[in-house]
């Protein structure tokens, strides 16, 4: 299992987060992950991917994750409690991939996804085979590629380009036929950099799925996740930017009127800070 965290603000802040002691214990065996695109190289086609298959507070990044920042308009971050796959690099999330599958084209950015719940079966269930193949064996991984294999048949059969309505409706597809053959086993986040996607398929293990959108960031924001011991700290250069966050758990103290809880089987699209579906 794991517990996911998602930002999506109007333009690049800075965001910095850590781990202290108050949470609970069973994050001393977690590892963890980030996923972020980096302000400034809109021509990147790839995220930049942070992490480690050991705790956050005994990692040499601490110290960088407190004190440093991250600047950035969209960061999707994960802890990891290892149910399905050993705990290496290679099955930490989040995980990365691109949809465009000719090596000199980059008209469409990278994705990057992590994903909450349990479903080990799927991996040899051949009505979800995958030809992309994972570098790990999680069942995340292989949920990822089943996914961006789907979008990938259709981005080809159009001619290398989908709408926002054509992915939409290929993420809802994929989510609810995976979680009608897995029930209450598929939470995700996933983004291209340009919007994010999250989805709740009723896995309620890590606190569910929960959302905070269109706030109206400050200057200066602090929030913490007691469940565990996760500070996020958000800074803002600009005023009058907005935000949306996505968590298993909602953080404190609470903005905008409060976290509100993923209906069953939804798909949500942010963007720009805003959610727009």
């Amino acid at each position: 299992m794991s517990e996911l965290f998602g930002l999506c603000a109007s333009a690049a802040i800075k965001t910095s987060f850590t781990f202290d002691n108050t949470g609970k214990s069973r994050v001393d065996d977690a590892s963890w992950g980030v996923g972020f695109y980096r302000d400034g190289e809109m021509d990147q086609p790839y995220a930049a991917i942070i992490k480690e298959p050991i705790s956050a507070r005994y990692s040499l990044f601490n110290y960088f994750l407190k004190y440093g920042y991250i600047k950035t308009n969209m960061f999707i971050s994960n802890i990891r409690y290892a149910s399905v796959g050993t705990k290496v690099y290679l099955n930490t999330h989040p995980f990365e991939l691109m949809v465009d599958p000719r090596p000199d084209a980059y008209t469409e950015k990278s994705w990057v996804f992590t994903h909450n719940g349990t479903m080990p079966e799927i991996r040899t269930d051949p009505v979800f085979f995958s030809t992309i193949k994972p570098h790990g064996n999680t069942d995340s991984e292989h949920i990822f590629c089943y996914m961006i294999e789907q979008m990938r048949k259709a981005y080809i059969q159009n001619g290398f380009s989908l709408s926002l309505d054509e992915k939409v409706h290929i993420f809802e597809n994929t989510a609810k036929r995976i979680s009608a053959s897995y029930p209450n086993n598929l939470n995700f986040i996933v983004s291209d950099g340009s919007r994010m996607y999250a989805y709740y398929g009723g896995y309620e293990i890590a606190g569910g799925l929960w959302y905070n959108a269109n706030i109206l960031l400050k200057q200066k924001m602090a929030m913490s996740d007691p469940s565990d011991g996760m500070n996020v700290t958000l800074v803002c250069e600009e005023f009058g930017l907005k935000g949306c966050m996505i968590s298993s758990s909602p953080l404190t103290p609470s903005l905008n009127g409060g976290w509100k809880p993923f209906p069953l089987h939804e798909l949500k699209v942010f963007e720009n800070g805003e959610m727009i579906k």
